[in-house]
């Protein structure tokens, strides 16, 4: 039997895709996309039409699917952020201290920072919202709540089982570990961990044991 044949058998053995998983495929595709150009290039670069090229689509999908840049970009931020919590998930799975699992959430996130693309760029994103280059404030702004909220359970857990002083405020504690998450991002967005040639392992094991002493004293 022929390549060609042979290629023809499998496809027609192999069950047809539905509309909805085309679909989710199609969008996948535009949201890697787009947070490829993001990272890498920045948000004024991630048209609708380079993003639909760099897909592998028509210059017009993916206006077609998100109305306008805006719609684009909010899609990138709330796929983040569901990818974000799915990993949190996993790291603190079979974790009962709930210090342990504040760190593990910790540990992942600057993870997901330094090789994930597409968490790399939510922060370029979130570089521009902060220069009033975005119209976008008010999902991130629900996302970053979102997140918090996460934090702040685990800190009271935490407090309750007597591994982190109950005389700190909880919000005060939060404060200060987004501030940490959102320095090393915004830096790494930057390109400044590749500047001082840290190896990513060590900088996760010593920011995650310096986090550590700073809640547990």
């Amino acid at each position: 039997m022929t390549t060609m044949a042979q290629a023809a058998v499998q496809a027609a053995i192999q069950p047809r895709r539905t509309q909805a998983q085309r679909s989710a495929e199609s969008e996948a595709r535009l949201l890697d996309a787009a947070a490829q150009i993001i990272a890498s290039e920045g948000y004024l670069a991630a048209t609708l039409e380079r993003v639909g090229e760099r897909a592998g689509f028509s210059r017009g999908l993916a206006s077609r699917k998100y109305g306008s840049k805006d719609g684009l970009i909010e899609a990138v931020i709330w796929r983040v952020s569901a990818r974000v919590h799915d990993q949190v998930d996993l790291a603190v799975a079979g974790q009962d201290d709930p210090l342990d699992k504040l760190i593990a959430l910790f540990d992942r996130f600057v993870h997901l920072v330094l090789n994930d693309i597409s968490v790399r760029a939510y922060f370029v994103l979130f570089s521009a919202m902060i220069a009033n280059r975005l119209e976008t404030r008010l999902v991130f702004e629900q996302v970053q709540l979102r997140f918090g909220q996460r934090v702040e359970e685990l800190i009271v857990a935490a407090q309750c089982a007597g591994r982190i002083s109950p005389a700190l405020p909880v919000k005060h504690v939060s404060y200060y570990v987004g501030c940490l998450l959102a320095g090393i991002s915004i830096e790494t967005a930057m390109g400044a961990e590749d500047e001082v040639e840290v190896d990513p392992l060590v900088l996760r094991r010593d920011l995650g044991a310096m986090l550590r002493r700073a809640l547990a004293g």
